[in-house]
């Protein structure tokens, strides 16, 4: 069925000619040559260069898939869609000035041919000819297709948006029916539940903690030595080496003396390399590079057999770089870097470095992977540390070449690994991008300074790094270094859900060089609450349901099994457990649904590392703290200003059990000859406060029980 509405008006009926530029209205990104962009007549459409995205590879249209006879009717709907921002329609309403992103045409151009195949075979050779009754049909052979429910929708959706660039077609090239299909027919594909479900996994937290521990081990041993040899590598290449200034103006024959002489007397081996036999074999080009002899001659055979005959030993490879870095006291590697491994190494050092920038900063893949030398930053008034991208969502987010400040950046609040991260991998080389689409063996079709690496080789990065640590710092008699996740491989678009995990629970001494996930989560999701990212935020209120909910589950299960609870708000822990405890269960599609849910069930009770804060703004030391020393108020507990006079305070037996562990090392430390004596007077102290805690937890009302004394 379809309406009687109709296109607007009607253009002169002339098709486009054959040498029109077809990104003549689209922003280019910098660096493309103009003269080389696809026109009209062009048997493919090469529109990359209207994205803005550098780690994307944007398909072309090429046009031979397409009927001859439909060719120039679907290009000039292509054209059109180039030039002019997307009609509304009667179902949506579309903010103005939006047009499709290039990135959506490939999925244009493959479900209208779809269409195009079905027009064909039912005899209709012009768009102009089909009628209410054909787009019925085309609708009914739609929904019989075996293809996924999002499928069908999709390739109903693009006949829609034909009908919908119609005004801007000749007459012969649109559809002349009325808008297909009203009423949003395929509202009956959607499955019943519907709604905004995230669905992406968060990795496991013993593989998450592990794996940016590792990350952080790599980036602050391994990349140090990886990086002089990559750039002693290029300075070989280069022929700016200090190595190789005595040989500068000498002849070949000169300087394979100096070098045989310099060899003996260093007691350096020659570059050498394995044959296929499992024998050791001199590595002339390796010496000819370092000679600089490549860009003159190459070693003739009696220059060679000078080198073989000069009786210096042969190593096992070409080496390039030395080991200073140390893990656990021993150098992270038995020999030197060759020239073989560095390849790898470099990745493995990039995949770290990702590995920081787009966990801790909860920056999309995307926007991680278009970040460009010069990123870091710092607020100049409050002195946080931030990183500049452009954002990864938003129709109008596209940067134009001649803007010196692209009005499309943004900044993220980080924590200074990032910064080290980023400072590491700016110092591998000039590149276009902190990760470019190789820094080693860059393909002709995509080069580094128009290209970033793309997602899925990330992926693939990210699992080959796992395995490498694995192989290279795993022990028979220890754990795995990196443990699998078992739901899935590793994805960097995983790394956002995981964030949010970490920060709602915030585990403590997880994680290497003592990173604090509470100043991540203040400086991470102020700032993207801050610039409207809602996908985030709702990560944050999912995540925090979920530890509310089971919180609440485990403290009702140990009350009910006798679990003692004292402190001045022990009877309001008691009464906020039992009256939020129970828990049915619910169908969440929202995100409005799941704050709603959360304020129904959340007690505010925060159970610390030695104690249980049972929130109430009124009687929260902490809070009159920070509102006496002038600072704002925060509507939630602080940890690091607790005080143990605060009424909000209650200790359960695990708190307890806590604060026995502590007592015992702040007696140790108390008792210490060495220590100073300030310090032994403060450890005494906190023994005693301490040990008043437990007592007065020992004083159970009557007709009390616990489970298990702590």
């Amino acid at each position: 069925m379809t309406t009687a509405l109709a296109p607007a008006t009607v253009p002169d009926g002339t098709w486009p000619a054959d040498d029109i530029v077809v990104l003549r209205n689209r922003p280019l990104r910098a660096g493309t040559d103009r003269a080389a962009l696809s026109r009209f007549g062009d048997p493919v459409w090469h529109i990359k260069p209207a994205h803005p995205d550098a780690h994307l590879n944007i398909t072309p249209l090429t046009w031979d898939y397409y009927p001859t006879i439909f060719e120039r009717p679907f290009k000039t709907f292509f054209l059109a869609a180039l030039d002019h921002p997307y009609p509304g329609n009667p179902d949506t309403v579309q903010r103005g000035g939006e047009r499709a992103s290039v990135a959506t045409f490939r999925y244009w151009f493959v479900d209208l041919q779809v269409f195009v195949e079905w027009l064909v075979g039912a005899g209709v050779f012009r768009l102009c000819d089909v009628t209410e009754r054909h787009l019925d049909a085309y609708r009914t052979y739609v929904l019989g297709l075996a293809r996924k429910t999002g499928r069908k929708v999709d390739l109903l959706a693009a006949v829609r948006t034909l009908w919908l660039y119609g005004p801007h077609l000749p007459a012969e090239g649109r559809l002349a029916t009325g808008y297909p299909w009203p009423g949003a027919p395929e509202d009956e594909l959607k499955s019943p539940s519907g709604g905004r479900e995230n669905k992406t996994p968060r990795i496991a937290p013993t593989t998450m903690v592990a794996l940016l521990a590792w990350a952080l081990h790599v980036i602050e041993v391994v990349g140090p030595d990886v990086r002089e040899a990559w750039v002693a590598y290029q300075q070989f290449r280069a022929g700016t080496h200090a190595f190789q200034a005595e040989f500068h103006g000498l002849s070949t024959g000169d300087r394979i003396a100096r070098f045989i002489t310099r060899c003996r007397r260093e007691g350096t081996p020659l570059p050498g390399h394995r044959t296929e036999n499992g024998e050791r074999s001199i590595n002339y080009s390796a010496i000819e590079r370092m000679l600089q002899t490549t860009t003159v001659l190459r070693f003739t055979p009696n220059q060679k057999r000078t080198i073989r005959d000069s009786g210096l030993p042969i190593a096992e490879d070409t080496y390039v770089g030395q080991i200073t870095g140390l893990i656990d006291g021993r150098p992270w590697r038995d020999e030197p870097i060759t020239v073989s491994d560095l390849r790898n190494l470099i990745r493995m050092v990039a995949s770290a470095c990702f590995v920081v920038i787009c966990y801790l900063s909860g920056a999309r893949p995307g926007e991680v992977l278009n970040l460009r030398p010069g990123c870091r930053a710092a607020d100049k008034e409050t002195g946080e540390l931030l990183i500049v991208g452009r954002r990864g969502k938003g129709y109008d987010r596209a940067s134009l070449p001649e803007a010196e400040t692209p009005t499309d950046q943004r900044p993220w609040v980080v924590v200074a690994p990032v910064h080290d991260a980023i400072a590491l991998l700016e110092s591998l080389g000039d590149y276009s991008f902190l990760f470019p689409a190789s820094f080693t063996n860059p393909h002709t079709k995509r080069p580094n300074d128009f290209n970033a690496r793309q997602v899925e080789s990330i992926t693939r990065d990210l699992e080959a790094f796992a395995a490498w640590v694995n192989g290279t710092f795993g022990r028979p008699d220890a754990d795995i270094p990196i443990p699998p996740d078992p739901t899935k491989h590793l994805h960097a678009s995983r790394f956002r859900r995981t964030l949010a995990y970490f920060i709602v629970r915030r585990p403590r001494g997880l994680v290497a060089a003592a990173l604090q996930y509470a100043h991540v989560h203040t400086k991470v999701t102020l700032s993207y609450a801050g610039r409207d990212d809602s996908s985030w935020m709702d990560d944050i209120h999912l995540e925090t349901l979920e530890m509310v909910l089971e919180q609440n589950e485990q403290d009702a299960q140990l009350l009910e099994a006798g679990e003692h609870v004292s402190g001045p708000a022990a009877e309001e822990y008691r009464h906020r457990v039992r009256t939020r405890a129970r828990f049915a269960g619910r169908v969440v599609t929202a995100s409005r649904s799941v704050e709603r849910l959360l304020d129904q069930t959340n007690p505010n009770i925060h159970h610390g590392e030695a104690m249980t804060c049972v929130w109430r703004r009124e009687t929260a030391a902490c809070r009159k703290a920070r509102l006496d020393a002038e600072l704002p108020a925060e509507d939630g507990p602080n940890e690091g200003e607790c005080r143990l006079s605060c009424a909000n305070l209650a200790y359960t037996d695990r708190n307890i059990a806590v604060q026995r562990r502590l007592q015992k090392q702040w007696e140790a430390a108390a008792a210490d000859p060495l220590s100073p004596r300030p310090l032994r007077d403060r450890a005494a102290a906190l023994a005693e406060s301490s040990q008043a805690i437990v007592a007065a937890h020992r004083e159970r009302p009557t007709g009390t029980t616990a489970t298990k004394e702590p």
